[in-house]
């Protein structure tokens, strides 16, 4: 005789009508046991891929985020660096900047 179990619950059936009559009390859907995946939980060959090529892409996302990230930042502190520069340069071109104030020594100097 053939067993039938169910695949949501531990109920087992010795004949396709006991696993029926619980299919229809429950809403349960039951298998033969003979076609039943081994309780090992071994993964087939097609898992065992899926689930190889799923971390590589999974790092592969993580790399370019990074990169993204890190890329992002520089950008950051070079625009930082350059505002700083061209803030610098304007105050030196000022009137009241260091550039007067430079000229103004030197002819104190060149007057003594």
């Amino acid at each position: 005789m053939t067993a039938y179990v169910c695949t949501a619950c531990p109920f087992q059936a010795d004949g396709l009508e006991g696993l029926q009559r619980h299919s229809l009390e429950t809403g349960h859907v039951g298998i033969c046991k003979n076609e039943a995946p081994p309780a090992g939980g071994k993964l087939s060959k097609l898992t065992k891929r899926l689930v190889a090529a799923q971390g590589v892409t999974l790092t592969a996302l993580g790399a370019s985020i990074w990169a993204c990230t890190y890329l992002y930042a520089q950008r950051q502190v070079a625009e930082d660096k350059r505002r700083v520069a061209e803030d610098e340069i304007a105050y030196l071109k000022s009137p009241s900047g260091a550039g007067r104030n430079l000229k103004n020594q030197d002819k104190g100097r060149d007057k003594e």
